[in-house]
């Protein structure tokens, strides 16, 4: 079904900072001025950021109750975008001190601010999962994009194996809420049975594979290891 006008006026800024990662990405080939692709990348993420006060404003659910701009999803994203875009400006000296490419680098923070955008409008719990995803997949490889530094590669294989892991704990947790439930759209698990020891169990697992992502204690034993590993701005945009 072709989506509505009000749908795609929602996910706009998720578009546009995924837009502007793929525009990055087949701009590289073209141009090797830092300059050029620092300047996109400010432009992505400032438009996509901005584009959120235009998407919020009445705001409301999208895509059949599966998106929903309100209050806070407007206040985390715009969180999310200002955090971007301020470790974009601060890359741009770190990349070209370590001579790596800006171009993937700015694409993928695009891409994992768009999967926490999608994340924190997400009224429903799969498509919570697929914004979990893309921001998390994205982060892999940031944390390891020192390529020739042992530590980086140490620190994305840390982190992507207990991210596995967490992503497993959350899958199994929205299984299980699905069992109880029947459904996994938020708003429609409020007739259910609070006390149900299936549901207890399912949310438990759910806010574990969360507290591993975002090292929620007593899940935070891998963060020294990548933050020491990762680059110095996707520390910036993990701590944050």
């Amino acid at each position: 079904m072709i989506p509505q006008t009000n749908d795609l006026i929602r996910v706009l800024p998720e578009a546009i900072w995924c837009a502007f990662g793929v525009l990055l990405m087949l701009l590289q080939p073209f141009t090797r001025s830092r300059q050029v692709l620092t300047f996109f990348a400010i432009l992505g993420t400032g438009l996509g950021t901005a584009a959120t006060i235009f998407a919020g404003n009445p705001g409301g659910p999208a895509f059949f109750g599966l998106i929903q701009m309100d209050g806070f999803s407007v206040f985390f994203h715009l969180l999310v975008g200002l955090v971007a875009f301020l470790v974009v400006l601060a890359a741009d000296p770190y990349l070209e001190r370590e001579r790596l490419q800006p171009a993937e680098f700015y694409a993928l923070v695009l891409f994992a601010t768009a999967g926490m955008g999608v994340l924190s409008s997400a009224q429903e719990l799969l498509t919570a999962f697929i914004g979990l995803e893309m921001s998390s997949i994205s982060s892999y490889v940031l944390a390891g994009y020192r390529r020739d530094s042992l530590k980086a590669s140490e620190s994305a294989m840390k982190y992507f194996l207990l991210g596995s892991f967490a992503t497993a704990f959350f899958l199994y947790g929205i299984a299980l809420v699905y069992g109880v439930t029947g459904t996994t759209l938020l708003p429609n698990m409020a007739a259910v049975d609070p006390n149900s020891t299936l549901l207890k169990l399912g949310l438990a697992l759910i806010l574990i594979g969360l507290g591993f992502k975002v090292a929620l204690a007593p899940f935070q034993v891998w963060t020294p290891d990548v933050y020491e590993g990762a680059p110095t701005p996707v520390t910036a945009l993990f701590s944050a």
